[in-house]
């Protein structure tokens, strides 16, 4: 029964949503003049293991337009974990389930001529 409840305890239902629009055009592979590397990331509070979601999706548009990017190549979506986003999951028994993201990528851009 114990492990069953740590088990229970233990899986999470989390699932973080990314959304992009035709603002900025990502690629997954490799594109020439993309000669900035840009690492962004940030926590998403959920709760109840995950069950309650956000009530929207991470703007990758957005955050990659903060950077002054005018397309981004070699995107890559990940979630990070460590001790930061468990040790708020295991004193609240679940409760409070933040997630850490982490989008990084290759941009362009703009240059002094375009300007």
């Amino acid at each position: 029964m114990k492990s069953i409840i740590v088990l229970f305890f233990l899986a999470s239902c989390s699932s973080l949503k990314f959304a992009t629009n035709t603002g900025i055009p990502m690629s997954w592979g490799t594109k020439p003049g993309h000669n900035h590397f840009v690492r962004l990331g940030g926590v998403v509070p959920l709760y109840l293991w995950g069950i309650i979601e956000p009530p929207e999706a991470i703007s990758l548009n957005r955050e990659f337009a903060n950077y002054g990017a005018l397309s981004v190549s070699k995107l890559t979506v990940a979630e990070d974990g460590g001790f930061d986003v468990w040790w708020p999951r295991l004193i609240t028994f679940g409760m409070y389930w933040p997630v850490k993201w982490r989008a990084e990528g290759f941009i362009q851009q703009a240059s002094k001529e375009m300007e």
